[in-house]
């Protein structure tokens, strides 16, 4: 018997779509994992795996422990003080 996917991907594909788009939307947006596990409906570990990758891919960034916003993005430098 072939190993069954017992995921919807699509359907992650497009929960996933559409959290990226409201964090490139709203600048204004923050995040933390029990955020992302609420929205996405994911356990919390899955939550934590899916914000490092933001991290990584620079989409958000931490402000402070555990809260991250948007990241910088490309092309675009932040206002100086």
């Amino acid at each position: 018997m072939p190993n069954q996917e017992r995921r919807n991907i699509r359907e992650r594909a497009a929960r996933l779509q559409r959290l990226i788009k409201a964090v490139v939307e709203n600048p204004s947006v923050t995040l933390n994992v029990a955020t992302l596990q609420v929205w996405l409906g994911v356990h919390m570990d899955a939550a934590q795996r899916i914000l490092s990758r933001m991290v990584a891919s620079g989409l958000v960034r931490e402000v402070s422990r555990g809260v991250f916003v948007p990241g910088a993005v490309m092309g675009v430098r932040p206002l100086s003080c």
